[in-house]
């Protein structure tokens, strides 16, 4: 596996497909059958918003999850540090020889870039 493809089937798996669940779970549960209290208490304040506002507020869910993926990825290549992290992490493929961090924050970024 090369890098690219681990930046695109994270971008598939992490964001795309969790953000679909997301609005699915959001747009289409009813409160009654809701039974979790967070879950309650979220879709209270997600069907107390009009229409635009709750595209605003999915919005604003999906660049979270962008935004901490990418951090991670981050920490990953070292561009991003965390305190009493005092070691450089490599991330490794058993099919390749080379590690894959080092450019998998800016290949992220890029290919979140590439397809708005």
């Amino acid at each position: 596996m090369r890098a690219k493809d681990l930046v695109i089937q994270l971008r598939a798996g992490v964001i795309d497909e969790n953000f679909a669940i997301y609005r699915d779970l959001l747009t289409n549960t009813s409160l009654a059958d809701a039974s979790d209290p967070y879950w309650r208490r979220t879709l209270t304040l997600f069907n107390s918003l009009t229409s635009e506002q709750k595209e605003v507020f999915l919005e604003v869910m999906r660049q979270v999850a962008i935004d901490t993926t990418a951090n991670i990825l981050g920490v990953l290549d070292g561009v991003n540090s965390i305190e009493g992290l005092d070691c450089e992490l490599l991330l490794t493929c058993d099919t390749e020889a080379d590690p894959l961090n080092g450019d998998l924050q800016s290949l992220f970024l890029a290919e979140e870039e590439a397809t708005k």
